[in-house]
């Protein structure tokens, strides 16, 4: 690195993190695409636009893990432009998604006395509560909530701060997600990395799309699984326990970490955990019984598969063998995550709490869901910030290909799309397990790696 003529640093542009020039044309290039995005809303436009702006995201992901050390530091303009982002896209319509119709209907529903579980939208019981704004655009109407306490108890908060109000709906999962990034930053401190590898996160288009665009819920449960995080690696058991517990109860998935945070022996952790999902739950059991459940159960039946991962193609293979191809994949599937389950609890503490956390979220994208939309991979990219990886960072850009089968009149993902989605990651991700010491662009640089950089 050498100092020219006026004080500009010059270093290849390549290990930048990125100069003025190219911060702005992102921006630019993002502006226009998204203001292109809101004028003519379409899920072709929204791939013509998305992935795009995930090759600058790539571009800009690459840059900062490929930092000199001693760069000067540009994490408020990441902040700040993943805010900008999120601004720009909250104004946009809901097209990819109308899940937050629902949300605000348990909402109402709530606020008027009644507990959600109850009833299905369309039961006569809750006829008194029907527009002609919310209640037509919820889909499948027959069926009851599946969305678990702590959600219904945000929904409820929400819908009474901003009544029946969609865009309202869509800022608080923007301030959820704004915290994430905060939460994400302070993970990075505590554990010694570049606090500026939020990008993996923050300037995801992904991200930005999901949850400023169409307001997954997924968004509020994201900042109390990191807190958790953070308090298992600060020796908070308990507390650890109670913000997982948390996580779960607004989305049920996170539940799968529990072998992942747990350390044999230790009862805070499991006791913090099993007393905060029996509290969430008991507000809402006193009067709706079994039906607490929603329609969880309805949602691992053969009408809910929609882009499957391994689960799919096992059921293709064995599809010639035996007529309950289907249940026989699920049952390896939940095997093989069990064995996953079994080696993180008994794994060498010395990989750490995060990567035993990357450990269980990856075994379970890869054999549970039925159902895979684009926003299931999103909990895993905060792990990516602290061990990145090309096959689950391919994924998070091939997986909005599933959005091409809503342009049909019934959504059925084709085989062509399923391996242009899951098999370069399978690929990826087995070279990544036998081909470890290879450099990669994004490989994090050792103190022996630096020491052998020229001066």
């Amino acid at each position: 690195m050498r100092r020219a003529p006026g004080g500009i640093l010059h270093t290849p542009w390549f290990h930048l993190p990125w100069t003025s020039a190219r911060v702005l044309l992102l921006l630019a290039v993002g502006s226009v695409s998204t203001r292109i995005y809101l004028q003519d809303v379409t899920i072709a436009t929204y791939l013509r636009v998305f992935f795009p702006l995930f090759g600058l995201y790539g571009l800009a992901v690459v840059s900062v893990f490929r930092k000199r050390p001693g760069s000067s530091s540009c994490l408020r303009l990441i902040v700040g432009f993943a805010v900008v982002f999120r601004l720009i896209v909250l104004f946009s319509p809901l097209v990819l998604s109308s899940d937050l119709y629902r949300y605000v209907w348990d909402g109402r529903v709530q606020r008027a006395g009644i507990n959600p579980y109850r009833y299905p939208p369309e039961a006569e019981a809750l006829a008194a509560l029907r527009d002609t704004a919310i209640y037509p655009q919820i889909i499948r109407p027959v069926l009851p909530t599946i969305y678990p306490p702590a959600a219904q108890m945000l929904f409820a908060l929400m819908t009474t701060l901003a009544p029946d109000s969609i865009r309202g709906m869509k800022a608080f999962m923007v301030l959820a997600d704004l915290l994430t990034i905060g939460v994400l930053i302070r993970l990075l401190h505590t554990t010694g990395s570049d606090p500026e590898r939020v990008v993996l996160y923050a300037w995801s288009p992904l991200v930005v799309f999901e949850f400023a665009g169409s307001g997954h819920v997924d968004a509020l449960m994201l900042p109390f699984l990191l807190l958790a995080l953070h308090a298992r690696l600060t020796a908070r058991p308990g507390s650890a326990g109670v913000l997982l517990g948390l996580a779960t109860l607004i989305k049920l998935y996170p539940a799968v970490l529990v072998p992942a945070l747990y350390s044999r022996g230790e009862r805070r952790f499991l006791c913090g955990f099993g007393a905060t999902l029996i509290l969430g739950y008991l507000p809402y059991v006193a009067d709706a019984g079994a039906r607490v459940l929603g329609y969880l159960p309805g949602y691992f039946g053969p009408w809910e598969d929609f882009n499957g991962g391994l689960r799919y193609f096992l059921t293709l293979a064995l599809s010639p063998l035996t007529t309950s191809a289907r249940s026989i994949a699920l049952g390896l599937c939940a095997i093989l995550l069990l064995l996953v389950a079994l080696f993180v609890v008994r794994r060498d503490m010395t990989d750490g709490y995060i990567q035993r956390v990357s450990y269980m979220i990856s075994a379970y994208l890869l054999l549970v869901p039925t159902t895979f939309h684009p926003w299931y991979i999103i909990w895993l990219l905060p792990c990516l910030c602290f061990s990145p990886s090309w096959g689950w960072l391919y994924l998070s850009g091939a997986i909005t290909l599933s959005y091409l089968a809503y342009i049909q009149s019934y959504p059925i993902v084709p085989i062509s799309i399923h391996l242009l989605e899951f098999l370069p990651l399978y690929i990826l991700l087995l070279a990544q397990g036998v081909c470890q010491r290879w450099p990669s662009p994004l490989r994090v640089p050792t103190a022996a790696m630096l020491m052998q950089q020229p001066k």
